[in-house]
């Protein structure tokens, strides 16, 4: 398995946009965070995270992400991994959401942009100053952060975190990675 170092190593290889690079450090922190409530392996989970974008600027679009990605990682990566991947854009792969890793994947997707959008909006535009409450609040309101897909996020109950703690603990995974994120 990569380890964290390493995987990021790999992803600066494919991916130049910093933005990019920031999203896919904020989807692995919180991918580490729900691993480590879920008993599940925290290296693992965040190196999905990381990776999990990989392809995004070789990419035509929505329909061969992922698949380029899976090129990429073959070998590199066990097949878990690589699956977990090509599950986040499963409407356009067909690989099924049947694991609680390619379950918190997609919605760790999701609610990086709506954390980062809550930040965003604080006087100090940092995330230490984000609060569950208002994170909660802001995920209520269909007209803050539209492009964050409530409809991913809430597939957090179907690994067996409900959506209040899931927004929570992705907020406190965020956090642990601020710096990196500018945050």
């Amino acid at each position: 398995m990569l380890t964290r170092d390493e995987a990021l190593t790999l992803v600066k290889r494919h991916v130049s946009e910093e933005n990019n690079l920031k999203h896919m450090i904020a989807v692995g922190a919180v991918m580490k965070e729900l691993a480590a409530r879920l008993g599940e392996d925290p290296v693992k989970w965040e190196v999905v995270g990381i990776l999990h974008d990989i392809d995004f600027e070789r990419c035509t679009g929505l329909t061969d992400h992922t698949l380029i990605a899976r090129e990429l990682l073959k070998g590199v990566v066990d097949d878990e991994v690589v699956g977990a991947i090509m599950a986040h854009n499963w409407e356009n792969t067909g690989v099924a959401l049947d694991t609680r890793m390619k379950k918190a994947l997609v919605a760790s997707d999701a609610v990086s942009g709506l954390i980062v959008a809550a930040a965003l909006v604080m006087p100090s535009k940092k995330l230490a100053e984000v609060k569950p409450e208002s994170l909660i609040k802001k995920y209520k309101s269909k007209e803050f952060a539209r492009g964050a897909s409530r409809e991913r996020m809430v597939i957090s109950a179907e690994f067996g975190v409900p959506l209040e703690e899931f927004l929570t603990a992705a907020l406190e995974g965020m956090k642990k990675v601020a710096d990196e994120l500018g945050l």
